[in-house]
């Protein structure tokens, strides 16, 4: 007896119908630059819409990119400028100093700076700035910021506050700053004052720093004040009369000035003596 087997016959031949499966029409050459043309035409789309946004989109801070140097500063430099300010006093080491003079761009206003030192030396820093305006502005009238734009433009790290305290110079009462600086050496102890006057058009910054946190004298800076002068006017008759009205107030310092005083006055001699000297000897008569 043969074993049984399984067989499966069929009629016909075996198909399924399925879309997925099914042929796809030949590609022609219209069907494909159909194609290309609506891949460029995509492309172009997106690029339009990243640069527009690049331009119209809110773009926020980032503190990666470096800032740009202005190519067009308010201030110019002017080289090999003839000072019209000058200072001389003892702790001031004129072969550690600097004097540069800047001059408005639009308004032409000058300012002359004065530097003793730098903020990093282990001296005194000192630094004088004169302002006479121009068509731009006027001087800073409020004294604390006048010196914070100065020490800006020095680029120093410093702490400024008021006090109530006023420096008596040549010039009149000046507002008194209290300035710290941080250097490589560690906190510096300074002292500032600033004015400002309209006739003439003037405005001055001057400021002290000790070598460490040892506080300034208030009276070393005005005599530093006190013996400011002018060189030169530039033709400028109300600053000039401006200086010379102020010599009539200078102190020299005073007589106890801690750094220089001025000279004392000499024990009566013969010579200065208002009534007629005492004669020495006798006169022997003829």
């Amino acid at each position: 007896m043969e074993p049984l087997e399984t067989r499966v016959t069929f009629a016909g031949p075996l198909t399924y119908e399925c879309t997925r499966l099914a042929p796809r029409p030949p590609l022609t050459f219209a069907r494909a630059f159909a194609f290309l043309r609506a891949s460029i035409f995509l492309a172009i789309a997106g690029g339009t819409a990243v640069l527009g946004y690049d331009f119209i989109g809110s773009t926020p801070a980032a503190s990666f990119v470096a800032p740009t140097q202005d190519t067009h500063p308010a201030w110019i430099e002017v080289p090999r400028a003839a000072g019209a300010f000058a200072v001389s006093m003892q702790g001031l080491d004129p072969a550690q100093s600097s004097y540069l003079v800047r001059r408005h761009r639009d308004g032409g206003g000058r300012k002359d700076l004065m530097t003793f030192g730098a903020s990093d030396d282990i001296n005194a820093y000192v630094r004088i700035e004169f302002y006479r305006p121009g068509t731009e502005g006027e001087a800073i009238a409020d004294p604390l910021d006048a010196v914070a734009v100065i020490a800006g433009d020095s680029r120093i790290n410093a702490e400024l506050s008021e006090t109530p305290s006023t420096l008596k110079t040549k010039f009149g009462e000046l507002s008194v700053i209290d300035m710290k600086i941080a250097s490589i050496e560690g906190e510096r102890a300074c002292v500032a004052i600033a004015g400002a006057w309209d006739d003439p058009r003037f405005g001055m910054v001057a400021w002290w720093c000790n070598a460490g946190p040892e506080m300034v004298p208030h009276g070393q800076l005005a005599c530093l004040v006190d013996r400011l002068t002018l060189m030169s006017a530039g033709g400028d008759e109300k600053l000039a009369s401006f200086f010379a009205k102020a010599e009539l107030k200078r102190n020299f310092c005073g007589v106890n000035g801690p750094i220089i005083a001025a000279t004392p006055k000499r024990l009566e001699d013969w010579i200065s003596q208002k009534t007629g000297p005492p004669l020495r000897g006798r006169i022997a008569g003829r």
